[in-house]
């Protein structure tokens, strides 16, 4: 055999344990891993509502907004206050608290964003109407719906990782904390996988239901080694024979 040929045939035969090597490693990422049909960020509310009905008298913040804990986020002049303060209301609360005899100061109870504020200055609220949300600081999780089997469960213990690329293509790996399984809109069962981390709570707030990417990665026991091995086995060995 001529030196040239025999160089052709070790560089074919490279290429195809190349090209074999990239296919077992991609085959065994896809064994190993989920997809998620859809994935979005959640955070936790706190609401700050009016516990009496009356005319808001100003409203401090826009959707958006960061405010911290004990900000004034609006001002609501009831009439029905005054009374109230008589029979024992607290001037004083969590996320309130009255000024004069005829309003109540409504403030944040916790740092974050604003999600929603709703309703303007000078429009009339009834009791218990929700003036404005606020996306809490630091509780941002990832919730992901992902196509799982009784087989896939069994290899998604607490603690798990999933990957998630977050609006800003930020890539966050994140804990598994929770896994609940909820009916699809077609009738078929779906698993809801919740993840979050130390690095998602610091890339900051995002709006509640912010589409991501996510990605589950299910326990290995035998690694990428004995995994490889085992599919060439099967690959040249008979079935039912052995090696």
């Amino acid at each position: 055999m001529s030196l040239r040929r025999f160089a052709s045939l070790l560089l074919g035969t490279l290429l195809i344990l190349g090209i074999g090597a990239v296919g077992l490693v991609y085959t065994y990422g896809r064994a190993h891993t989920l997809d998620a049909v859809e994935a979005t960020v959640e955070t936790d509310l706190s609401t700050v509502g009016t516990p009496f009905a009356g005319h808001i008298q100003s409203l401090g913040v826009h959707a958006g907004d960061r405010v911290t804990a004990g900000q004034e986020v609006a001002r609501v002049q009831s009439p029905s206050l005054s009374q109230s303060l008589e029979t024992g209301f607290p001037e004083e609360g969590l996320g309130y608290r009255v000024d004069g005899d005829d309003v109540i100061v409504l403030t944040a109870t916790a740092d974050g964003v604003v999600g929603s504020a709703e309703h303007a200055a000078g429009s009339f609220v009834t009791a218990n109407t929700q003036i404005a949300s606020i996306e809490v600081q630091g509780t941002s999780r990832v919730r992901a719906e992902v196509p799982m089997s009784a087989a896939d469960y069994a290899r998604l213990p607490a603690g798990s990782a999933m990957t998630a690329r977050l609006p800003d293509s930020t890539e966050v790996a994140t804990e598994v904390y929770e896994v609940q399984f909820e009916e699809a809109e077609d009738g078929e069962s779906v698993a809801v996988v919740r993840g979050r981390s130390p690095e998602l709570a610091e890339a900051g707030t995002f709006t509640n239901g912010a589409p991501v990417t996510a990605q589950v990665h299910l326990d290995d026991a035998e690694g990428l080694g004995s995994w490889a091995a085992r599919q060439l086995a099967e690959l040249i060995t008979p079935s039912g024979a052995s090696i």
